[in-house]
């Protein structure tokens, strides 16, 4: 989905500094980084700011950041991975009412395929890539469906009690 860094900071509530430039895709991984992406540092076993100077050697547009921006466009925001969820809450308005939520315990990744293919058939569809069934996949799927997407397909995992709740406020599917 393309958009401006101007509305990304309008839609998450953060700070632009530097140009509005257009984002045509967006990632967590600095590895995956293209021209045109909106890298999103996520903290973990290692905290993805660390990596924010390798994404903008890569190419990326711009970053999302809770620390001081080190350069390049970036919007300053409190918790990246809280920005990632309202930027897809944002990009799920714009999407069309055809979207499938995929859930259980064992399946959900060929359940996702197959019913992807189907809806291929007729629509433009796009899906989850690989099993980006969690917290970060699902607001990536979202954000990262092509212009023109007729019917999404999500997968959603749980990991403890909430988490399919959480992520049903991210995609809102109307088929489940």
């Amino acid at each position: 989905m393309r958009m401006a860094t101007s509305q990304i900071a309008e839609a998450v509530g953060g700070d632009l500094v530097g140009e509005d430039r257009r984002v045509d895709l967006v990632t967590q991984d600095s590895r995956e980084v293209v021209p045109g992406a909106l890298f999103v540092p996520v903290r973990g076993e290692r905290d993805g700011h660390d990596f924010i100077g390798a994404a903008l050697a890569a190419g990326a547009t711009a970053y999302l950041t809770a620390r001081p921006p080190e350069g390049g466009t970036a919007v300053v925001v409190d918790d990246p991975v809280r920005a990632l969820d309202d930027l897809a809450r944002w990009a799920r308005d714009r999407l069309p009412d055809r979207v499938v939520g995929i859930t259980g315990s064992v399946g959900k990744t060929s359940t996702k395929d197959l019913v992807a293919a189907v809806l291929g058939r007729r629509h433009q569809t796009a899906a989850s890539l690989r099993s980006f069934n969690n917290e970060i996949g699902v607001p990536l799927t979202i954000l990262n469906a092509p212009e023109g997407t007729e019917a999404l397909v999500v997968e959603m995992g749980m990991r403890g009690f909430g988490h399919i709740d959480h992520l049903c406020t991210i995609a809102r599917p109307t088929i489940g």
